[in-house]
C-alpha cells in the first residue's frame, strides 16, 4: 500500500476536482488501471452487522481509537473477522490509529461478551465491519462525546448525491475533522483504503474497503458506491489518478 496522503489532504469534492457531471471520468479513457501491487485479503463472509443496531454506547470505529465513557480508553479497533454466521473483533489499548499505535492489552471479543477496560464493565453490543459499539454495563454512559461534523447540515456538500475522494487534492479541514484521506486504490478486485484521522474521536482507517461496503465517520453512514483505480499515479493534476465515490445512507445511530 502506498504511504498516507499528505498531512494537509482533506475531503475531496466532486466539483473541486473534475468529477461533476459532464466532466471526464476515468472510464472514457483507454488507459488500463495498474497491475495490483499487494494479494487482496478474502472477502468477507458477513454478516455484515452482529448484535444490537439501535444499541446505546461508544462507537469504536474499524482501524481507529476511542476513549471510554468513564476515561475507561482510549481502545482501538485492530481487526475484524467473521465466519459466514458470527462476527468476531480484537480490540487493543491504544492512542491512535494503525497496528503501530496498539497498546499491550487485546481483548477478542464477540457480541454479547462482557468486557472490562481499565475497571469500567462494558457489553459488547454489537460488532460491525465498520464498527464496534460498547455499552456500559452501569448505564452511565454519561455525556455523548461530540462527533465532528455530526451536527453540519452543510457537511460535506454533495455533488449528484455523491461525495468523490481523489488522491492528494488538499482541502480544508473542520469542526475537529482533520482529514477524509483516499491513502490507495488497487484494480484486481477493486479496492480502496480510506482513512479518517480526527482531533476530538472518531477516527477510522478502512483498509481494503470494496464497492458496497459501509464505512462510518463524522456521525453518518457511507456506502463505498465505486472505486477507480485510475493510472496508478497520485499527481494532484492527474484526472486518471483514481478516486472513489461515497453515498451518505444514514445517521450512525
Amino acid at each position: 500500500m502506498r504511504a498516507a496522503a499528505l498531512a494537509g489532504c482533506v475531503l475531496v469534492l466532486a466539483a473541486a476536482c473534475g468529477g461533476a457531471s459532464g466532466g471526464a471520468h476515468a472510464s472514457d479513457t483507454a488507459t488500463p488501471p495498474p497491475p495490483s501491487r499487494s494479494p487482496a485479503p478474502p472477502a468477507d463472509k458477513g454478516p455484515r452487522c452482529e448484535g444490537t443496531p439501535t444499541a446505546k454506547g461508544a462507537h469504536v470505529l474499524r482501524g481507529g481509537s476511542e476513549v471510554l465513557p468513564g476515561g475507561a480508553g482510549p481502545v482501538l479497533y485492530r481487526e475484524g473477522g467473521s465466519d459466514g454466521t458470527h462476527r468476531t473483533a480484537t480490540l487493543t489499548n491504544g492512542t491512535g490509529m494503525g497496528a503501530a499505535q496498539a497498546g499491550t492489552e487485546s481483548w477478542p471479543v464477540r457480541t454479547g461478551q462482557a468486557l472490562r477496560v481499565g475497571g469500567k464493565a462494558f457489553t459488547v453490543s454489537q460488532i460491525c465491519t465498520y464498527r464496534v459499539v460498547l455499552t456500559p454495563k452501569d448505564g452511565t454512559a454519561g455525556a455523548p462525546r461530540p462527533v465532528p461534523n455530526a451536527v453540519d447540515p452543510e457537511w460535506p456538500p454533495l455533488t449528484d448525491g455523491r461525495l468523490r475522494l481523489r488522491w492528494h487534492v488538499p482541502n480544508t479541514e473542520k469542526h475537529g475533522l482533520i482529514s477524509v484521506v483516499l491513502d490507495d486504490v488497487e484494480a484486481d478486485p477493486d479496492r480502496a483504503s480510506i482513512t479518517i484521522p480526527s482531533r476530538v474521536g472518531g477516527g477510522a482507517g478502512y483498509a481494503d474497503a470494496r464497492v458496497g461496503d459501509t464505512l462510518e465517520f463524522a456521525g453518518r453512514l457511507w456506502k463505498l458506491n465505486s472505486i477507480d483505480a485510475g493510472d496508478g499515479s497520485p499527481a494532484m493534476d492527474n484526472p486518471r489518478s483514481g478516486h472513489v465515490d461515497l453515498q451518505p445512507i444514514g445517521p450512525s445511530r
